[in-house]
């Protein structure tokens, strides 16, 4: 993976959240995470070029953001044959 690909996956992933930058950076910062929340911004954006531990970081509290979302509603499935 590249860091533009990583970058972007991370960008696509926060946005389907729905997930601020703010939401994103303070969650970031309490695991660890040491940059400005306009430094995490810029990152997203795809201006601002992270090495790879920040990179990782931002990952790791993007995920656990997401794991922590409540579920979505699914479609239902008919599994009896229609007559």
């Amino acid at each position: 993976m590249t860091q533009h690909t990583q970058q972007h996956s991370t960008w696509l992933a926060a946005r389907a959240a729905d997930l601020s930058v703010n939401d994103l950076w303070a969650h970031y910062y309490s695991v660890g995470g040491t940059l400005e929340t306009f430094e995490l911004d810029a990152y997203l954006h795809g201006m601002y070029p992270l090495p790879l531990g920040d990179r990782n970081m931002i990952a790791l509290a993007l995920n656990e953001l997401i794991d922590d979302l409540p579920r979505r509603p699914k479609a239902e499935f008919v599994d009896t044959p229609l007559v």
